[in-house]
């Protein structure tokens, strides 16, 4: 079961790089005339989720062996 604090640490991972990348994906869109593509930006912060917390499991099992 994930803890709290590696949740947090995930959702502020999340938040800083998927702001970034979602600037990068989305400029026009943010401070432009183009549409928001709202499925597009939603994953573009469950992406780092997942990967942070991948991360950690997996180098988690790899220090216990």
């Amino acid at each position: 079961m994930l803890c709290k604090q590696l949740m947090f640490k995930a959702l502020t991972v999340s938040v800083v790089v998927g702001t970034i990348l979602l600037i990068i994906n989305q400029y026009d869109a943010l401070f432009g005339h183009s549409e928001l593509r709202v499925l597009p930006a939603v994953l573009t912060y469950c992406v780092p989720f997942i990967v942070f917390i991948t991360g950690k499991i997996s180098g988690d099992k790899e220090k216990r062996k």
